[in-house]
């Protein structure tokens, strides 16, 4: 599946509904081995709950990848180092970020440099993990 293609011609908020499929697989695989990871569910439930319109500010995506208090998607990815749900959290970490990017966009928030950063080359990114593991 080509990511871009198929999600770049959709609304921000279709964008991040069907990413929201994306990340449940994510979720379920990393619950797999990990049954506890709240920081996975947050990031799933936010893509979920964006996509199907509630406001919710960029700000709070940042939070779930990367938060003041240490908690967050990317905390969680380099704990997973050379783990069986590494790969999953790292794909969840990037559908995330992607999210957080339409969200700054639509709200006007000054958008923090590491999520300015991605763009729709991120899809691109997350296809490859994606292929990696066969999802």
């Amino acid at each position: 599946m080509k990511l871009r293609a198929e999600l770049t011609v959709l609304p921000p908020r279709e964008q991040a509904r069907r990413l929201a499929a994306v990340a449940a697989s994510l979720v379920a695989q990393i619950e797999r081995t990990e049954p506890h990871a709240p920081e996975a569910e947050a990031a799933l439930a936010a893509i979920r709950t964006w996509g199907d319109g509630a406001h919710l500010m960029g700000r709070y995506f940042s939070d779930l990848i990367y938060s003041d208090d240490e908690r967050g998607t990317l905390r969680r990815l380099s704990e997973a180092t050379g783990k069986p749900s590494e790969d999953s959290w790292n794909a969840l970490t990037t559908a995330t970020m992607y999210v957080a990017w339409l969200v700054y966009q639509e709200t006007g928030e000054p958008m923090p440099s590491d999520v300015n950063e991605v763009g729709e080359d991120s899809l691109d990114l997350l296809d490859e993990q994606l292929a990696k593991l066969h999802i």
